[in-house]
């Protein structure tokens, strides 16, 4: 799926909303993927969101769950910082 540069920043910052309604215990991999298809992002692939779920790691925004049970099977919070950026895209 090719993407512009807002649609890419729209996948961001949903991302970052998804990861926040998850407080601790996060969201796998798999349902934000079918989250964001629910928002009008149908073609996006796995390949796709790990490169945007890494660019918001990179940027400090989200972080992997640590999972004792099933680490294989992914988990994304949202970080002090990416709460931070979501609280100021309010103002």
């Amino acid at each position: 799926m090719n993407m512009t540069t807002e649609r890419r920043e729209q996948a961001r910052l949903s991302l970052l909303r998804y990861c926040g309604s998850a407080a601790h215990y996060g969201l796998a991999t798999g349902l934000l993927l079918q989250l964001l298809r629910s928002e009008g992002f149908h073609g996006m692939e796995q390949a796709q969101l790990r490169a945007e779920l890494g660019y918001l790691v990179d940027k400090g925004l989200i972080t992997p769950v640590a999972k004792m049970i099933s680490p294989e099977n992914e988990a994304w919070r949202i970080t002090a910082t990416g709460r931070d950026l979501l609280a100021s895209q309010h103002e």
